[in-house]
């Protein structure tokens, strides 16, 4: 199956897609490395264009607002006609956004060329209408925000590591991790929490080594059911009670999402990238079963609900993908009849001498 023409929507954003985010009501938000912001309706038709300091990193909806990460910068859009409300500079890069307890916190980092190290990270708390409550400095950098059991966990790397509950200026818990080593990724279902550890172990809300594979996690995704892991290698191994169910290989994995069901099984969206070519795998996430294998432009930004999952890619091209319309085209290209070559070669012959 031709998986760009079993897309819901195609549309450009008019610059390489850095950021993608499903809005509640059937809509789709792209930000660019340049700073654009477009929001589609769910007919796809373009409601407004907006310019943001810097390339967009992160997008999230809260009612009204429309959060988002641009360079140094904070901002907050009217998700109605695209105005910009406020905007905070941060001290270093915005690194992350999280809507928690009934405000905003903002990850920063400061990096430095020199020492090729990060020198000082911040937890930024603003209220909705961009008021500064309080920041939290600390050495270690925070790699991933989790909302987990009532409490906003930031996952850390060194010295420090494991992870931590920041409520103010001053106050933190921290958990110690039995792997000693840099939280790179996280994820998190009401029933699962897992962080995934630059020397390849998983752990869980207890800061207990779950599993330890054999390379970096680069991106983790918890299910009620399993942990998917990718490392740095490119593998994607998938874990049950802390067991390997299946694994698969490849080039290095840029974007993964869990999508919507096909034939009641969750489908697993993977970006793949050479550093010359690019592809879209779908698997499985059951079985790992193989259902399409795409090359693409590269793609760094995905996005996925119930019914639908959004992918934005290099050449600022936005595609949506709508579960009804997809199960629909994937059955009838299963359903097709195989080729009879000696039918179709009389065909060919017939036709030839009608066109003469």
């Amino acid at each position: 199956m031709d998986l760009f023409a079993s897309s819901w929507m195609t549309r450009s954003l008019g610059e390489a897609v850095s950021a993608i985010r499903l809005g509640s009501k059937g809509g789709v938000y792209a930000g660019g490395w340049n700073g654009c912001v477009k929001s589609w309706t769910k007919d796809g038709t373009l409601e407004w264009t907006a310019a943001l300091p810097d390339r967009v990193t992160v997008l999230h909806r809260h009612g009204d607002d429309i959060f988002a990460t641009a360079g140094l910068h904070v901002v907050c859009i009217d998700a109605g006609n695209g105005t910009l409300r406020w905007s905070h500079p941060l001290e270093g890069s915005a690194d992350t956004l999280a809507v928690f307890d009934g405000a905003l916190y903002a990850v920063s980092s400061v990096y430095d060329i020199e020492h090729n190290d990060f020198l000082e990270s911040a937890v930024w708390n603003f209220s909705f209408d961009g008021t500064l409550n309080w920041v939290h400095r600390m050495d270690e950098r925070p790699w991933v925000t989790l909302e987990h059991d009532g409490e906003l966990l930031f996952g850390l790397g060194r010295p420090k590591s494991g992870f931590s509950n920041i409520t103010g200026e001053t106050t933190s818990t921290h958990v110690a991790t039995e792997a000693d080593s840099p939280i790179t990724s996280g994820s998190a279902t009401s029933s699962n929490l897992f962080f995934g550890h630059a020397d390849g172990s998983v752990s869980n809300r207890e800061g207990a080594t779950v599993c330890v594979l054999e390379d970096a996690i680069e991106h983790i995704i918890a299910t009620e059911k399993e942990c998917i892991a990718t490392l740095d290698n490119g593998a994607t191994v998938v874990l049950r009670n802390g067991k390997k169910a299946w694994a698969i290989e490849g080039e290095r994995v840029s974007v993964q999402a869990i999508g919507f069901t096909m034939n009641d099984e969750h489908t697993l969206w993977t970006g793949r990238w050479s550093g010359s070519k690019g592809a879209i795998q779908i698997h499985s996430a059951a079985s790992g079963h193989l259902l399409l294998d795409t090359p693409t432009e590269r793609c760094e930004s995905i996005d996925a609900d119930a019914e639908r999952i959004a992918i934005g890619f290099e050449d600022g091209t936005v595609r949506v993908w709508e579960q009804v319309m997809f199960e629909r085209r994937m059955r009838a290209e299963v359903s097709v009849e195989p080729k009879d070559e000696r039918k179709s070669a009389l065909q060919d012959k017939l036709r030839a001498l009608r066109d003469r």
